[in-house]
């Protein structure tokens, strides 16, 4: 049998696991080895990749001697090693049981130390702490296993407080303590001791007591590491549970985490993105001056943020828009350019702001306005001298300031060879050049294959007048147009003629065809007629030219304003689902504010309150006076006087909204106010004669208030003398002339504009 175990080392020393195996095996089937020859068998088991087997001769061996510690010690190793197996962690218990003598207590306790590493890694942290205990009672002194103990006891404590059990978590951290008494009274201990509390209060959710108590732990040790980056930690948890409801105390909750570490990364974007979503909260709700200032805070945590950077930029151009001075405008923007040189939106309302100024009456130096537009021009071409865009934005500014030839030299430029220029683009470049017969080339060419909805839009409004102003363009293009399109292919020629001549022009339309190739022509055909006031026509027409592009969703939209003026709601919603439905995302706020509109002017004001308050908070500034008016109408004056003060904060020439607001003002007896908010009123005439009238009458002008009624249209008059039973015939008094004024206002609803006749509106059939 020694033969035979040498041989098996032999073999196992040279790495011939298998017939090391046999050896040993042979040995013990001989009966004898004792349990060296199973720990010697179940090691060369090992060696070959077979932990099970090697396991089962491990307990075989434990069963036979249950004190062979190396038997112990060889499982627990293997355990360490492969993970658990089966039958392991029972045998490995016999360790426990152990009682040893003196000579022999050394070894035991490493075994045990040996045995809790491998329930350890097991997950059995019962049996861990007690192989450890056991240890600790056989030398109290063994700093290496009271060090592992230690660990053992704050793993448990760590699982307690997970679980959220924290009457065991206060137990097992007691135990931890009762193993260092000279910890308790330290300051370490101390230190620790709170440490650890902070972590108890903040499972149990209770986090303000969770941060006074690590505080005090940093006041005790205010290097401690580890103290600060938990109180970090939990200062980031409050801020994350304060995100939804009370964004201003995230950010003072993330202030602090950021003072104990100035430079951790994770607290900086965490407080970025919560000024940025509270600059964008401000921002949807108009408040352009609140977001400025928060997103200037942001950058100075990351002056070089992309993203913030952007949104300043956008806030900013709100701004100038909203700005009731050109030079206040002028000034926003040039910050605007500071924080980005390269935006071309910035740049191009800059150039705007500046020609506008130029050519206003009070500016002393017309001429440096001028240059001053073309340089921010300039320098975006300078940047990008092929953009073909910015040449056809560049020669819109030359229109504007009465250069013809600088405007068709930079339209040249634009379609010169090697720039970088859009199809729909050069279309539009060709028409404004007058070659007319090389346009409609191209366009048919771009009708052979897939034309989007942007491209369609090129050939509705080449001169970038919005469509209805393009009948604006001088009459000697309209002559030379007509002479070179009438053997152009299609009928493009029949087209134009209609959109530039008016309401005169509604004949031309006539003549186009129904086909899918040129069916999208009718749009601007139902367009022109639908402002004419033709609202059946109007209906037929983008019926027509929907067929071609049913996800147009303004034509959705205009086609349910042709519904509205033929006073049938019913379709004019579907069709604004339609519309809202092939919106793109970013777009749909749009839509809905118009939504919002058509129900003002059908009378659902809830409806439209709830469709403005959308459009709003998806960032459309037109829809708060349209909110502001559906709050008025609801009689929430004072409510609907503020979201009106806001619409013209961001919108000072919104005259609808002004007008509203003077309305507003008047129904709260504010009437001189409201007199004033009409001074600048003119395009909606009709609606201030009404509103005027009543100011003036309650500040006790009769002759005032009836020389604005005697101004009024006389089918106005008639229109609303027969639906409230007023006789034609008789003259009034000045008490008739206000009823009729208010039942005007009543009768219309919530439409205040002066397109389509006001006698459409003043006589529906129902309301």
């Amino acid at each position: 049998m020694d033969d035979l175990r040498r041989q098996g080392i032999e073999h196992f020393n040279a790495g011939r696991f298998e017939e090391a195996s046999r050896c040993f095996r042979a040995e013990i089937a001989a009966g004898g080895g004792g349990p060296e020859a199973r720990c010697l068998l179940a090691h060369a088991l090992d060696s070959a990749a077979q932990p099970q087997e090697a396991a089962a001769e491990f307990a075989a061996a434990l069963e036979a001697f249950p004190s062979h510690q190396p038997a112990y010690r060889g499982l627990a190793s293997l355990v360490l090693r492969r993970g658990a197996l089966p039958g392991a962690a029972a045998a490995l218990r016999g360790a426990l049981a152990l009682r040893p003598r003196r000579a022999a207590r050394g070894g035991l306790i490493e075994t045990l130390r040996l045995c809790a590493r491998a329930w350890r890694a097991s997950d059995d942290l019962e049996s861990a702490e007690e192989a450890l205990q056991n240890a600790l009672r056989l030398a109290p002194g063994d700093k290496e296993s009271r060090r592992r103990f230690l660990g053992i006891l704050r793993v448990r404590e760590q699982a307690f407080l997970s679980a959220g059990r924290l009457g065991p978590a206060e137990e097992v951290r007691r135990r931890a303590l009762a193993l260092e008494p000279r910890k308790k009274k330290s300051l370490r201990g101390r230190v620790e001791a709170l440490r650890r509390g902070g972590l108890a209060h903040a499972w149990a959710g209770r986090l303000g007591e969770a941060e006074r108590t690590l505080r005090r732990a940093l006041a005790l040790a205010p290097r401690d590491e580890r103290t600060r980056r938990r109180l970090i930690e939990l200062l980031r948890r409050r801020a994350q549970s304060l995100r939804a409801h009370k964004p201003e105390a995230e950010e003072k909750v993330l202030r602090k985490a950021l003072a104990l570490e100035p430079r951790d990364r994770l607290t900086r974007e965490r407080l970025l993105d919560a000024l940025r979503r509270r600059a964008q909260a401000l921002l949807a709700a108009g408040e352009l001056q609140g977001a400025q200032r928060i997103l200037r805070r942001a950058l100075v945590f990351e002056p070089e943020d992309r993203g913030t950077r952007a949104l300043i930029v956008s806030v900013l151009r709100l701004r100038a828009r909203a700005q009731p001075s050109a030079l206040q405008a002028e000034k926003s923007l040039r910050r605007a350019l500071t924080l980005s040189p390269k935006d071309a939106e910035a740049r191009g309302d800059l150039a705007r702001i500046l020609r506008a100024r130029a050519i206003s009456y009070d500016v002393p130096n017309a001429r440096s306005r001028f240059l001053c537009a073309l340089q921010a021009w300039k320098a975006v071409l300078k940047a990008s001298p092929r953009d073909g865009s910015a040449w056809v934005s560049l020669s819109l500014l030359m229109r504007w300031i009465g250069r013809p030839k600088q405007e068709r030299a930079a339209l040249r430029r634009a379609v010169a060879k090697g720039s970088e220029l859009s199809r729909a683009d050069r279309f539009k470049a060709l028409m404004r050049l007058g070659r007319y017969a090389n346009a409609v080339w191209l366009a048919e060419r771009m009708l052979d294959g897939s034309v989007s909805v942007p491209d369609l839009r090129a050939f509705w409004d080449p001169w970038e007048q919005n469509n209805r102003p393009l009948r604006e363009a001088p009459q000697t293009d309209l002559g030379a147009l007509d002479r070179a399109l009438k053997s152009a292919p299609g009928p493009w020629r029949q087209f134009y003629l209609g959109c530039l001549r008016g309401p005169e022009g509604l004949g031309h339309f006539d003549a186009l065809p129904s086909g899918a190739r040129y069916r999208w022509m009718h749009c601007n055909a139902a367009k022109e007629a639908l402002f004419s006031g033709s609202f059946r026509r109007a209906v037929r027409s983008f019926k027509i030219a929907l067929r071609h592009e049913p996800m147009d969703w303004p034509a959705r939209c205009f086609l349910a304003e042709a519904y509205v003026c033929l006073d049938e709601p019913a379709q004019a919603r579907r069709e604004m689902a339609r519309g809202l439905q092939a919106a793109p995302e970013t777009e749909r706020a749009q839509v809905h504010a118009w939504w919002g509109e058509l129900e003002l002017w059908l009378g659902d004001y809830e409806a439209a309150l709830e469709r403005s308050t959308r459009a709003c908070s998806l960032g459309a500034p037109f829809a708060h006076g349209w909110k502001g008016a559906a709050l008025l109408k609801l009689g929430r004056r004072e409510e609907a006087l503020a979201q009106l003060d806001r619409a013209l904060r961001l919108y000072p020439n919104d005259a609808e909204a002004r007008l509203w607001r003077a309305e507003a003002k008047r129904e709260l007896g504010r009437c001189r106010e409201a007199l004033r908010d009409l001074e600048g009123v003119s395009a909606l005439s009709v609606w201030v004669l009404f509103n005027r009238a009543l100011a003036r009458r309650a500040l006790g002008d009769e002759a005032g208030m009836i020389a604005d009624f005697e101004s009024l249209p006389k089918k106005v008059v008639d229109h609303v003398r027969r639906r409230i039973g007023l006789p034609g015939a008789r003259p009034l008094d000045a008490g008739q002339m206000s009823r009729i004024l208010e039942a005007g206002l009543k009768l219309a609803r919530g439409f205040r504009r002066d397109e389509y006749g006001q006698a459409v509106w003043l006589s529906r059939r129902s309301g």
